[in-house]
């Protein structure tokens, strides 16, 4: 697929950063907390990106269920103290970013993280500046609702059909599309290439700077 999108909206954990190894360590320990020892940090991997009450219901054996909502808040607790620790940027995203801009593409992020921590991911890459929207999930639906998607569009004026939604899960993927926006699917983010391909995006990337193409 080849289209000349002028607004392009960013997952940002497993899409602009790699991030797993802090989000999965602090997940091990809310779950060491409250007893489950049994998981390794890469059997946390596929479930970075969803909401937690979600990761925890998948995590904790049914006899837990009832501290879902603690969970979530241990990990709140746990996170942001560890957020940058090994976290890093994936290569030549702020490279590809200094092209999209030179170019006169918009760019803004929808993700779960709420604002605050998103920016400050963002900032101390030193590329929230490239940016016309820092979008989190502050008390507005997670997705795949299209939500988050809407908002942006609505707050930038921005047309649906020149938008591209780019991101590394399911819930990316299918808010995409629920907003009627196209979408390129990751695979160096929390899913396999396999996994992404079942989803059917409009296109998929195994590098970041592949996004040019598709583009420019």
């Amino acid at each position: 697929m080849r289209h000349v999108f002028t607004n392009i909206i960013f997952d940002l954990d497993g899409t602009l950063v790699d991030s797993k190894r802090d989000i999965a360590g602090a997940q091990i320990l809310v779950l060491h907390q409250l007893g489950v020892d049994s998981y390794q940090l890469e059997d946390i991997y596929p479930l970075i990106g969803k909401p937690l009450t979600e990761t925890f219901a998948k995590l904790l054996p049914p006899s837990l269920h009832h501290r879902i909502a603690e969970a979530a808040e241990l990990y709140k607790t746990y996170y942001p103290p560890r957020a940058l620790e090994t976290t890093t940027l994936f290569p030549h995203v702020r490279e590809t970013l200094d092209v999209l801009r030179a170019k006169g593409i918009r760019l803004a992020t929808a993700t779960t993280k709420l604002t605050p921590g998103t920016r400050r991911v963002l900032t101390h890459f030193g590329i929230d500046s490239y940016f016309d929207q820092i979008q989190g999930s502050d008390n507005i639906p997670f997705k795949p609702d299209p939500f988050i998607i809407n908002k942006i569009l609505e707050d930038q004026s921005w047309e649906r059909t020149d938008t591209l939604m780019v991101g590394d899960t399911d819930n990316d993927i299918h808010a995409g599309k629920h907003a009627g926006v196209a979408t390129c699917g990751v695979t160096y983010g929390s899913l396999s290439r396999e996994q992404i391909l079942r989803l059917e995006p409009d296109f998929i990337i195994d590098s970041f700077p592949e996004l040019l193409p598709h583009i420019l």
